[in-house]
């Protein structure tokens, strides 16, 4: 259980090892998406991406309880090449012993604020059509599903301007 209530706040150089280790293990849980790339090819992009995310960061938070342990990470990553973005794609995990209580939730209503602060129009993410769990959590915050291509299912939520 947790302790307290959860907080959301905005990614540090510091909480790179967090993010990364919450991204990677979201990426294992699609088995399709590792199968298309390969394991070797989506540690390199990974590597290359967290080496340079100081630098250039994209936006990020990390969802934490009143002990301050970490809880989840969000990545929020440009859609597009337009300027400003138009539209943001996910990448999200959520501890394994913080599942079921809200943190999921509280993570992508963050990074829709910011997507609605910033203009953008849509959020995209992909999942794993197996990851009955995580498609009941997007929908519930408001994903639809827009496409699916290899047992990989593609949504997005519709930002009002």
């Amino acid at each position: 259980m947790l302790t307290g209530p959860i907080t959301v706040r905005e990614a540090v150089p510091e909480d790179i090892p967090f993010m990364r280790a919450m991204i990677w293990e979201a990426m294992l849980a699609t088995p399709t998406f590792l199968a298309r790339y390969g394991i070797e090819k989506l540690q390199q992009l990974e590597e290359d991406y967290w080496s340079g995310w100081i630098e250039h960061p994209d936006p990020a938070f990390v969802a934490i309880d009143t002990s301050v342990q970490k809880l989840g990470a969000i990545t929020v990553k440009p859609d597009d090449q337009d300027k400003p973005v138009g539209g943001w794609r996910i990448g999200i995990g959520v501890e394994a012993r913080a599942r079921g209580q809200r943190v999921g939730q509280a993570l992508l209503e963050s990074a829709i604020a910011f997507a609605k602060g910033n203009n953008a129009k849509y959020i995209n993410l992909f999942v794993d059509s197996t990851n009955t769990w995580a498609i009941t959590l997007y929908r519930r915050v408001g994903f639809v599903e827009v496409g699916e291509e290899a047992d990989l299912i593609e949504m997005r939520i519709l930002l009002d301007q």
